[in-house]
Protein backbone atom coordinates (compact mmCIF):
# COMPACT_ATOMS: atom_id res chain seq x y z
CA UNK A 1 0.00 0.00 0.00
CA UNK A 2 1.60 3.21 -1.12
CA UNK A 3 -1.25 5.97 0.48
CA UNK A 4 -4.48 5.91 2.55
CA UNK A 5 -7.42 8.47 2.04
CA UNK A 6 -9.67 8.55 4.48
CA UNK A 7 -11.40 4.79 3.62
CA UNK A 8 -9.67 4.49 0.27
CA UNK A 9 -6.30 2.38 0.11
CA UNK A 10 -4.17 3.36 -2.99
CA UNK A 11 -1.45 0.86 -4.31
CA UNK A 12 1.37 1.18 -7.11
CA UNK A 13 0.82 -1.75 -9.31
CA UNK A 14 -1.69 -4.13 -10.75
CA UNK A 15 -4.79 -5.52 -9.07
CA UNK A 16 -5.06 -9.14 -7.91
CA UNK A 17 -6.43 -11.35 -10.68
CA UNK A 18 -10.91 -11.59 -10.00
CA UNK A 19 -10.54 -8.81 -7.45
CA UNK A 20 -13.13 -5.76 -7.96
CA UNK A 21 -11.00 -2.84 -7.33
CA UNK A 22 -10.34 0.80 -9.72
CA UNK A 23 -7.15 0.38 -12.35
CA UNK A 24 -5.62 2.91 -13.47
CA UNK A 25 -2.75 2.71 -16.27
CA UNK A 26 -0.93 4.63 -18.16
CA UNK A 27 -1.38 4.40 -22.39
CA UNK A 28 0.67 5.90 -24.99
CA UNK A 29 -1.06 7.87 -28.75
CA UNK A 30 1.39 9.23 -30.99
CA UNK A 31 -1.03 12.12 -30.99
CA UNK A 32 -0.53 13.12 -27.53
CA UNK A 33 1.60 11.07 -25.97
CA UNK A 34 1.31 9.54 -22.34
CA UNK A 35 -2.43 9.52 -20.77
CA UNK A 36 -4.23 7.50 -17.81
CA UNK A 37 -6.47 4.70 -18.65
CA UNK A 38 -8.77 2.21 -16.57
CA UNK A 39 -7.83 -1.29 -16.39
CA UNK A 40 -9.73 -1.82 -19.30
CA UNK A 41 -8.13 0.24 -21.14
CA UNK A 42 -10.70 3.24 -21.63
CA UNK A 43 -9.38 6.94 -21.78
CA UNK A 44 -9.75 9.13 -18.70
CA UNK A 45 -9.97 12.87 -19.09
CA UNK A 46 -9.62 16.03 -16.97
CA UNK A 47 -12.07 18.80 -17.11
CA UNK A 48 -10.89 22.42 -17.59
CA UNK A 49 -13.71 24.21 -15.17
CA UNK A 50 -12.91 21.86 -12.40
CA UNK A 51 -10.46 23.08 -9.41
CA UNK A 52 -7.85 20.70 -8.02
CA UNK A 53 -7.37 23.09 -4.83
CA UNK A 54 -9.24 22.43 -3.65
CA UNK A 55 -10.46 19.27 -5.51
CA UNK A 56 -13.91 20.05 -7.20
CA UNK A 57 -16.01 19.05 -9.93
CA UNK A 58 -18.18 20.99 -11.47
CA UNK A 59 -19.71 18.45 -13.62
CA UNK A 60 -23.30 17.18 -12.51
CA UNK A 61 -26.51 16.27 -14.27
CA UNK A 62 -26.46 15.97 -17.87
CA UNK A 63 -22.92 16.80 -17.77
CA UNK A 64 -21.74 13.37 -15.80
CA UNK A 65 -24.39 11.54 -18.19
CA UNK A 66 -22.21 12.81 -20.77
CA UNK A 67 -18.96 12.71 -18.93
CA UNK A 68 -19.33 9.65 -15.88
CA UNK A 69 -16.74 10.21 -13.29
CA UNK A 70 -14.64 7.22 -12.53
CA UNK A 71 -15.83 6.98 -9.25
CA UNK A 72 -14.74 4.04 -6.16
CA UNK A 73 -16.80 2.33 -3.71
CA UNK A 74 -16.20 1.58 -0.33
CA UNK A 75 -14.58 -1.95 0.01
CA UNK A 76 -12.30 -1.38 -3.58
CA UNK A 77 -8.89 0.19 -3.59
CA UNK A 78 -7.29 1.74 -5.99
CA UNK A 79 -4.30 0.33 -8.09
CA UNK A 80 -2.31 2.62 -10.07
CA UNK A 81 0.73 1.10 -12.71
CA UNK A 82 2.54 4.43 -14.29
CA UNK A 83 0.74 6.89 -11.93
CA UNK A 84 2.55 7.99 -9.05
CA UNK A 85 -0.08 6.81 -5.78
CA UNK A 86 0.74 9.72 -3.79
CA UNK A 87 -1.14 11.89 -6.66
CA UNK A 88 -4.07 9.72 -6.49
CA UNK A 89 -7.52 10.45 -4.12
CA UNK A 90 -10.85 11.05 -4.55
CA UNK A 91 -13.84 13.26 -3.57
CA UNK A 92 -17.17 12.82 -2.57
CA UNK A 93 -19.51 14.47 -5.30
CA UNK A 94 -22.96 16.06 -4.66
CA UNK A 95 -25.00 12.55 -4.99
CA UNK A 96 -22.38 11.02 -2.79
CA UNK A 97 -20.18 9.47 -4.92
CA UNK A 98 -16.58 9.35 -4.58
CA UNK A 99 -14.59 9.97 -7.75
CA UNK A 100 -11.51 9.01 -8.20
CA UNK A 101 -8.84 11.91 -8.33
CA UNK A 102 -5.41 12.69 -10.13
CA UNK A 103 -3.48 15.78 -8.48
CA UNK A 104 -6.58 17.13 -7.05
CA UNK A 105 -8.51 16.70 -10.33
CA UNK A 106 -11.45 14.67 -10.67
CA UNK A 107 -11.71 11.83 -13.99
CA UNK A 108 -13.56 11.33 -16.06
CA UNK A 109 -15.28 8.89 -18.99
CA UNK A 110 -16.70 10.37 -22.67
CA UNK A 111 -19.97 8.52 -23.12
CA UNK A 112 -19.02 8.45 -26.70
CA UNK A 113 -15.70 6.37 -26.01
CA UNK A 114 -16.43 2.86 -26.96
CA UNK A 115 -13.19 0.86 -27.23
CA UNK A 116 -10.33 0.78 -25.14
CA UNK A 117 -8.19 3.81 -26.94
CA UNK A 118 -10.75 5.95 -27.91
CA UNK A 119 -10.15 9.27 -27.45
CA UNK A 120 -13.60 10.92 -29.27
CA UNK A 121 -13.49 13.19 -25.92
CA UNK A 122 -10.20 14.62 -26.74
CA UNK A 123 -10.38 18.75 -26.84
CA UNK A 124 -14.06 18.71 -26.93
CA UNK A 125 -15.41 22.37 -25.94
CA UNK A 126 -11.84 23.30 -25.51
CA UNK A 127 -12.05 22.36 -22.13
CA UNK A 128 -12.23 18.01 -21.88
CA UNK A 129 -8.56 16.36 -22.05
CA UNK A 130 -7.51 12.77 -21.84
CA UNK A 131 -5.45 13.40 -18.17
CA UNK A 132 -1.78 12.75 -18.18
CA UNK A 133 -0.02 10.49 -15.31
CA UNK A 134 0.82 13.91 -13.35
CA UNK A 135 -2.98 15.21 -13.89
CA UNK A 136 -2.27 17.71 -16.39
CA UNK A 137 -3.70 17.69 -19.79
CA UNK A 138 -2.59 16.18 -22.59
CA UNK A 139 -2.23 18.46 -25.51
CA UNK A 140 -1.46 17.85 -29.48
CA UNK A 141 2.78 17.41 -30.21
Amino acid sequence: MAKTQGWLQIFSGTAPAGAVHVQLAVTSDPDIGQYVSDGGGRSLYRFDKDTATPPTSTCAGQCATTWPPLTVARGQSVFAVGVDPQLVGFIERGDGSCQITIEGRPVYYFSKDKLPGDLLGQGVGGTWFAVTPNGGKALPK
